[in-house]
């Protein structure tokens, strides 16, 4: 019965058949714009979920995160004990060919892969970024937003003054999903560049990245850190990786609140096309239902078969829609300002899958009135009845 069954509904699915397929088509394309929606937060939730790991923490001045701190606050910071080291950081908004190309060069000296460990910054990228000044290391997914390649020369431009174009030469790519946006250049190179465009030689840091050398040390390294910075010129603020981030992200705004509303929108749009498409099924074929009740089939068998042809669409479409987006996203894929810079947005398979079983569930859901309805009437009535 049920190899019947099977080959009953493939028979009815392709009845109708150009509109089986754009109610596929569809649902295809609802399931591609649920998946990607759902992994937005999810990819948050990664990125602070990796970051506790780390053992880093990020120092910013006290005053506001967008003034500046010495760089040699590191040294103090190095000799400071639960200290694993300690780099300063310099960032250069650029531009690459035109302005809709947006990057963020990080400067940083050679104590970045001993304070980024999970950059994996192999000895060959550290020999080359030590023989060549213009040097960059830079991640993956950025590299693969703009193709490049290493050993490719990529000219940047500031988007602020001073006005400058600096050259680097890509040395190695960055394979840790924490960061996959970095642009790495050489911090002294920077500075350099900075002095020769009139900006004098102060030798200051956007932020000042350290890591303790186990997880024990974190809390006690951040408040002697903030102590010893104390009534200073420029005191600091210390905070963890993870605090850091949940902070930059939620400066966002409720982004995972206007995430699920625009899913919720996503299912009920396609929910109400699908019970439209379903309805006109079921319009056609209740006196082929009326026929098989009278010549015994059950209302569940008659409801299971009605429900197949429904599930098949679902199945279909949520296949093409949540496949197609893992395929394109499951590498990651650089959102710029909607994660504020931090990570990418990658589609893990449990989001994948979680958008195949919402495909799945709103094509059942949208025919159970139609359906129910089919299954109400008497098959004497039926001839005459209209869904």
């Amino acid at each position: 019965m049920g190899v019947n069954l099977f080959k009953l509904v493939a028979r009815n699915v392709r009845r109708n058949l150009r509109r089986t397929i754009l109610t596929t088509l569809t649902v295809a394309l609802a399931t591609f714009i649920f998946t990607v929606l759902v992994s937005v937060p999810a990819s948050m939730d990664r990125i602070i979920a990796d970051a506790s790991t780390t053992l880093r923490l990020v120092v910013n001045n006290k005053t506001a995160p967008w003034y500046d701190l010495p760089a040699r606050y590191c040294d103090a910071i190095r000799k400071m004990p639960g200290c694993a080291d300690c780099v300063a950081i310099t960032g250069w908004p650029a531009t690459w060919r035109n302005v809709s190309e947006p990057v963020f060069a990080a400067g940083a000296g050679p104590e970045i892969a001993d304070v980024f460990p999970d950059y994996a910054l192999s000895a060959e990228h550290q020999r080359a970024i030590a023989k060549e000044r213009r040097a960059a290391i830079v991640g993956e997914v950025l590299m693969k937003k703009y193709g490049w390649k290493v050993g490719d020369q990529v000219t940047l431009r500031a988007s602020n003054p001073p006005p400058m174009d600096l050259t680097f030469v890509i040395m190695g790519a960055i394979q840790s999903r924490h960061y996959p946006n970095t642009f790495l250049i050489n911090r002294s190179y920077l500075m350099e560049a900075f002095k020769a465009h009139g900006m004098g030689d102060v030798d200051f840091a956007w932020q000042l990245i350290v890591r303790a050398d186990n997880p024990d040390h974190v809390a006690m390294l951040a408040k002697e850190i903030d102590e010893h910075f104390a009534n200073s010129d420029a005191e600091t603020r210390s905070e963890t990786e993870s605090d850091a981030l949940s902070t930059g992200l939620s400066s966002l705004g409720n982004v995972r609140g206007i995430v699920f509303s625009l899913c919720a929108i996503v299912i009920l749009t396609v929910m109400l096309i699908a019970a439209n498409s379903t309805a006109m099924m079921v319009r056609e074929r209740i006196s082929e239902v009326a026929v098989m009740r009278a010549l015994g089939f059950s209302r569940a068998l008659t409801g299971e078969l009605l429900f197949a042809e429904c599930a098949v669409v679902g199945i279909v479409g949520g296949t093409i829609g949540a496949g197609l987006a893992y395929w394109l996203f499951s590498g990651g894929v650089t959102l710029g300002p909607v994660l504020n810079g931090n990570g990418a947005l990658y589609v893990m398979a449990a989001q994948a899958m979680f958008g195949f079983g919402a495909a799945i569930f709103v094509s059942l859901a949208s025919a159970l009135i139609p359906v129910a309805g089919a299954l109400r009437i008497a098959p004497a009535l039926a001839f005459r009845k209209v869904i």
